[in-house]
C-alpha cells in the first residue's frame, strides 16, 4: 500500500529538469556570451561591466519542468565604486538610493575616466543620486544595438534562433525561439555591485543594489531595491528537503491560473524566514510529506494574514499591491489543497492519490506521466473530473 510520502517523492522526480538542462544550457551559454561580448565593446558599458552572475530560480536550482527561463544579473562597478554612499529609502523599506557625491568628486578631472564622467552627468540628480530611468535608458540603447547588429537572430549549431528584446520592470528580456518549438528567455538584469561596508544590514557580503522602478513613481526615481542574493543562497542551501520542498509548491503555484500572482520570490520568502526560524535544528530532515503540509500551512497563513513581511526588511509587505480579493482566492486555493494533502497523509485512499497527484500536475502531465507508465493512478476517465485547467479552478475534486 502506497502513502503520501511515496507519491510526492514520485511528483518531485517528474518535475525535476535534468533531463532538459544540457541541451538549454549550452544555448543559452552561447547566447550569453554573444550578447555580453557585444556590450562590452560598447563604452562606457565595456569599462563598467563586471561580470555577472546566474540568479533567481535556475540560480538557486529551483527551476521546475522546463529550464527556460534564466535570470541573469549583470554587475556595474563605476571607478572608485568603494566611495559609493548608500542612503536608506525611508519611504520604501528595502530600498536604498546611490550617492555619487565622492565618486563624482574624485573622477571630475581623471582623463582616463572622462567618458564615464560626462555620461554620470546625465544620470545623476542635483543630490548625485543615481537615476534608475537615466541609466536604464542607456543600457535599453546598448540592447537595442546588439540586437541590431546581429539581425534579431542567432545562429547556434547551423540552426538559426529569432531573438526578441523586451524591457520589464529591471530587465532586459531576450526572448529565444528556435525550431522545433525550442524557446526560452533571458532576463538579462543590471546590478550595481557593492561590498557589505556600503550595506545598511551587518554580514551580507556583496550584494547589488537593482534599478527596479515603480509605475507610481516619478521619471527621476532613485530608489534601487537591495538584493542580498548570495545570502539568501547560502541560507536555502544544504539543508536536505527544503529545496525539494520549495520546488513542489513553485508547481503547485504554476499548475493553477489563480496562483500565478504568487511569486517565486514570495514562495522562496516563506522559506527563508522558516529556515531562520528552524536554524540549528533538525526541521528540514523530517519527511516530505510533514515540511510540504506545514509549508502550505505557512503560505495559506500568510494569505489570510494578508502579509508577507520582505525578509530584509520586515516593515515591506510583499503582498501590499494584492486585493483583498486576489489575497483570498489564493487563500482558498492554499487551504484546498492543504486539507486534500493532511486527509491523504492519515489514509491515502485511490481517490486521495489522484487528487494528490491533481495539486501538483497538470491535465496533461498526468496524461504524459500515465503514458509513460509512471504514475498507474491516473486512469483517463480522471480527465473528466479536473476542471480543465489550464488550471483554472483550485477545485480539487
Amino acid at each position: 500500500m502506497r502513502n503520501l510520502e511515496e507519491i510526492l517523492h514520485d511528483i518531485n522526480k517528474d518535475i525535476n529538469i535534468d533531463k532538459d538542462r544540457q541541451k538549454y544550457a549550452s544555448n543559452f551559454v552561447y547566447l550569453r556570451d554573444t550578447i555580453f561580448n557585444r556590450l562590452r565593446g560598447k563604452e562606457p558599458f565595456g569599462s563598467l561591466f563586471n561580470g555577472f552572475q546566474l540568479g533567481g530560480s535556475y540560480g538557486d536550482n529551483l527551476k521546475v519542468t522546463k529550464p527556460n527561463e534564466y535570470d541573469l544579473v549583470f554587475h556595474i562597478r563605476f571607478p572608485d565604486n568603494n566611495l559609493i554612499l548608500v542612503r536608506e529609502d525611508h519611504d520604501l523599506p528595502g530600498n536604498v538610493h546611490i550617492d555619487l557625491t565622492k565618486v563624482m568628486e574624485k573622477i571630475r578631472k581623471e582623463k582616463q575616466n572622462e567618458l564615464i564622467y560626462k555620461h554620470l552627468l546625465r544620470w545623476i540628480n542635483k543630490q548625485n543620486y543615481l537615476i534608475i530611468n537615466k541609466i536604464q535608458s542607456y543600457f535599453y540603447s546598448c540592447f537595442t544595438k546588439v540586437m541590431q547588429e546581429l539581425n534579431q537572430s542567432i545562429k547556434i549549431d547551423e540552426q538559426v534562433f529569432k531573438l526578441r528584446y523586451t524591457r520589464a520592470g529591471p530587465a532586459h528580456t531576450v526572448e529565444v525561439n528556435g525550431p522545433m518549438n525550442f524557446n526560452y528567455a533571458v532576463d538579462f538584469v543590471p546590478g550595481l555591485l557593492l561590498e557589505e561596508k556600503q550595506s545598511l544590514l551587518p554580514g551580507v557580503g556583496q550584494w547589488e543594489a537593482i534599478p527596479k522602478p515603480l509605475p507610481s513613481r516619478m521619471d527621476d526615481y532613485t530608489s534601487f531595491r537591495a538584493s542580498y542574493y548570495r545570502e539568501e543562497h547560502k541560507i536555502i542551501s544544504n539543508k536536505h528537503s527544503l529545496k525539494n520542498t520549495l520546488r513542489m509548491l513553485k508547481k503547485f503555484r504554476d499548475s493553477r491560473q489563480n496562483m500565478l500572482k504568487m511569486k517565486s520570490y514570495f514562495i522562496k520568502t516563506l522559506f527563508l524566514w522558516k529556515a531562520k526560524k528552524e536554524n540549528n535544528t533538525n526541521y528540514w530532515r523530517n519527511s516530505l510529506s510533514l515540511i510540504i503540509i506545514d509549508m502550505f500551512k505557512e503560505m495559506e497563513k500568510s494569505f489570510d494574514q494578508r502579509m508577507l513581511p520582505f525578509f530584509w526588511n520586515s516593515r515591506l509587505n510583499l503582498y501590499e499591491a494584492y486585493s483583498f480579493n486576489v489575497l483570498t482566492e489564493m487563500f482558498k486555493c492554499v487551504q484546498s489543497a492543504r486539507l486534500t494533502l493532511e486527509k491523504a497523509n492519515v489514509d491515502l485512499t485511490i481517490a486521495l492519490e489522484k487528487r494528490v497527484y491533481r495539486i501538483f500536475l497538470t491535465t496533461q502531465e498526468s496524461l504524459r506521466i500515465q503514458e509513460n507508465g509512471e504514475i498507474s493512478v491516473i486512469p483517463p476517465q480522471a480527465t473528466d473530473m479536473i476542471n480543465v485547467e489550464n488550471n483554472n479552478s483550485c477545485r480539487i475534486l
